[in-house]
């Protein structure tokens, strides 16, 4: 992802322009690996204007490393909105943790894990104000 992102967490207090681009992520707290999940991003606490010179040019949903979707958007869009399928894979659960240490070597942290947990991430584009976005820590279980 871009280092020309402005990141910005839910529960911290933001300026007005924040609070209309932030990313508004909707889903379950817990999802099961082989299952599809409805998650909705929205853009803006206050919503976004979608006006012909102000408006998101489109929406991305990331699970982990893995880009979902993207959504391209413009200004005869009614709201700055897009619904995404989510299906995590088991590959995120059987990812393993691990330490090096400079005098024991590599120490195995966590093996036939059951549950990980892991970020959604969604980042979207104003043709004025350029690249948002905002995260949400989910746990994928077997």
């Amino acid at each position: 992802m871009s280092d020309d992102i402005n990141w910005i967490e839910i529960d911290e207090e933001r300026t007005d322009v924040e609070e209309r681009h932030v990313p508004v992520i909707t889903s379950p707290d817990v999802m099961t690996a082989g299952e599809s999940y409805e998650v909705k991003v929205t853009v803006g606490i206050s919503p976004h204007v979608m006006e012909t010179d102000h408006y998101i040019e489109w929406i991305e949903l990331w699970l982990a490393d893995r880009k979902i979707g993207r959504f391209d958007l413009g200004p005869s869009e009614k709201m700055a909105e897009a619904v995404f399928s989510v299906m995590p894979e088991k590959d995120i659960i059987e990812a393993t943790e691990y330490e090096v240490c400079n005098i024991h070597g590599v120490n195995v942290c966590a093996e036939d894990l059951k549950s990980a947990f892991t970020h959604l991430r969604a980042v979207v584009s104003c043709n004025v104000h350029g690249l948002w976005g905002s995260s949400k820590k989910v746990e994928v279980k077997e």
